[in-house]
């Protein structure tokens, strides 16, 4: 095993300066090796001798990289490693290789690469046991990173990996395994690992229902945990220094394993550092809680730290318990889904009456410079997304029994930021075909918004009708008649040929006359003109009714459906 780094697709050379091309560095953190070539530029730079300040010059590149000092030509090998090792999904089986692919190609590169400990730090399941416990002498006191990937170990029994992986994990820093079942993540879970900072866990069958102390309480110095459908005790907490936190279960998963509201909390409340927690959960019939239980004293988790926010497939009860019993800054991130499997009454209560302290103000928060707005309403299920320069806020796929209440409670709390908002992108679907309860207060929702710049109907659906009618319909104001959204540029009429008629209506009458005064309503009042749209979009109607289209086109004129897969040719 001692020449296990010579062997390789290339020959060796006898040059001990082979120019190498096309070692490309990994985008990161800056104190990560992976970009050793910024150090590389950094040290190629140095101060003009001249006397005048600020002036820099550049030295020469070198005719190769093993022109460079040795600590560089470290780098440059760590970068092109970490090609292989920093991959977001680890695909396993190209460490050891690329190591030798490096050691073939000169003698100066074998040498060093046998003389630099931390070069032998991943090891993963597709190599020999010799080879690992070679990578592990080599790798000297070095902290080490453990991959493991069913992909590229179909069938493979991988037994001996894991016990390998759990009797080293004191050493461990880095851990990223997708196993079979849950107990052989088992095996290095419940591992001590005092020196650990990342952990990915990602078990595909559910063949345990024994609950893994984390790390047997000994991780410390964890930073980045993900698991997938494993089974751990709650109750003990989490490690005290976690920043991110991600979470599943899917829908399969046994009742006992997913956490209950009281539980998440005071395993949160242990880790006061987090910034990023996600949990996917699933509802259980042992914590379905009742709205008028959120009243009920709990744990309270205080996380001053935390910027996003992610619950999924849960109750609105259970993940109302949640937000009501934590306490954080307003969030830069909140992504709210209820369960499609939620049988728990479809009333909105829970969440939105009243809404929690931290929903309210992340919402606010992301409508500071927003981007959109955006709803999407049918007979049983509604959304909210607000995003904007100060955060984004999305509530997925509530379930109401009243399909009209999103669209009051955005009225009722936040009609004074909407209305305040000096440009605007308003999205809107509506899934139902023909108008039905779900667009009761749309219109006034409109009426409310006062400076739309671009409206977006992403359905072939009824709200096209109440859209069409709210921008046909001037208004009597203080200094003559006005039009609803004078500063639109953008307008998406996705379903318009649903009611093509209305539609040129609307356009006509909008945009049909110069932009100027128009004092022809009868009592000489004037009648202001809106802005002239820079962007249209029909959706069919130009193969559906392409006489109305067309006398769409000669109001607006063709360049305005300019990037639309309708457009004038």
């Amino acid at each position: 095993m001692a020449d296990i780094a010579t062997n390789g697709p290339y020959r060796e050379e006898d040059s001990d300066s082979q120019p190498v091309v096309g070692v490309r560095p990994s985008s990161g953190d800056s104190s990560s090796p992976r970009n050793g070539t910024r150090a590389l530029e950094q040290r190629l730079v140095e101060e003009d001798t001249s006397g005048q300040p600020g002036h820099t010059m550049f030295r020469p590149a070198p005719k190769s990289i093993n022109d460079l000092p040795l600590d560089l030509i470290i780098l440059v090998l760590e970068t092109a490693l970490d090609e292989v090792a920093n991959l977001p999904h680890y695909q396993g089986g190209g460490y050891l290789g690329m190591l030798k692919t490096l050691a073939a190609v000169c003698r100066m590169w074998k040498s060093t690469i046998q003389d630099t400990p931390r070069l032998w730090k991943v090891i993963d399941s597709t190599i020999t046991l010799n080879e690992r416990h070679y990578m592990l002498r080599k790798s000297k006191k070095c902290a080490l990173a453990f991959r493991h990937s069913m992909d590229r170990t179909p069938g493979l029994d991988t037994s001996d990996f894991l016990d390998f992986a759990s009797f080293n994990m004191y050493r461990c820093s880095s851990a990223s395994l997708e196993v079979e079942g849950c107990h052989q993540a088992a095996r290095v879970l419940g591992s001590p690992a005092p020196i650990l900072r990342e952990a990915t866990v990602i078990a595909s069958n559910h063949d345990s229902h024994e609950h893994i102390i984390l790390f047997d309480g000994q991780a410390g110095m964890l930073e980045n945990l993900r698991l997938s459908n494993i089974p751990i005790q709650w109750d003990l907490g989490l490690p005290p220094k976690l920043r991110r936190i991600q979470i599943s279960y899917g829908s399969n998963t046994p009742i006992a394993w997913a956490p209950s509201p009281p539980q998440v909390l005071s395993a949160l409340s242990t880790c006061s550092g987090l910034e990023f927690f996600y949990l996917c959960g699933r509802i259980t019939v042992h914590n379905r809680l009742e709205w008028e239980e959120l009243g009920v004293r709990g744990p309270t988790a205080e996380l001053p730290m935390l910027k996003e926010l992610k619950i999924e497939n849960m109750s609105k009860a259970e993940i109302a318990y949640i937000l009501k019993h934590l306490s954080t800054p307003p969030l830069r991130n909140l992504k709210l889904m209820e369960s499609i499997h939620s049988e728990v009454d479809g009333t909105l209560t829970p969440l939105l009456h009243p809404p929690s302290r931290i929903l309210i103000e992340s919402i606010r928060r992301a409508l500071v410079h927003c981007d959109k707005v955006a709803l999407m309403l049918d007979p049983e299920r509604c959304s909210l997304e607000v995003k904007g320069a100060g955060g984004y806020v999305s509530l997925s796929r509530l379930k109401c029994a009243d399909p009209d209440e999103l669209t009051r409670w955005v009225m009722e709390e936040l009609a004074s930021e909407l209305s305040s908002m000096p440009e605007l992108h308003l999205g809107l679907e509506v899934l139902s075909m023909c108008p039905g309860p779900e667009l009761r207060s749309l219109a006034k929702l409109m009426k409310v918004l006062k400076n739309v710049a671009r409206l977006s109907c992403m359905q072939v659906s009824a709200e096209v009708n109440v859209v069409l009618k709210h921008l046909a319909r001037p208004y009597q104001a203080s200094d003559g008649w006005r039009w609803h959204w004078p500063g639109l540029k953008h307008l998406d009429l996705n379903g318009a040929f649903s009611y093509n008629d209305l539609a040129l209506t609307m356009i006509r009458d909008r945009y049909g006359t110069p932009q100027e005064e128009d004092g022809g309503t009868g009592d000489g009042t004037p009648k202001w003109r809106p802005s002239p749209l820079t962007t249209l979009r029909l959706g069919q109607m130009k193969s559906l009714q392409p006489k109305i289209f067309q006398d769409i086109v000669d109001i607006v004129g063709k360049e305005v459906l300019k990037g639309d897969g309708w457009c004038v040719d």
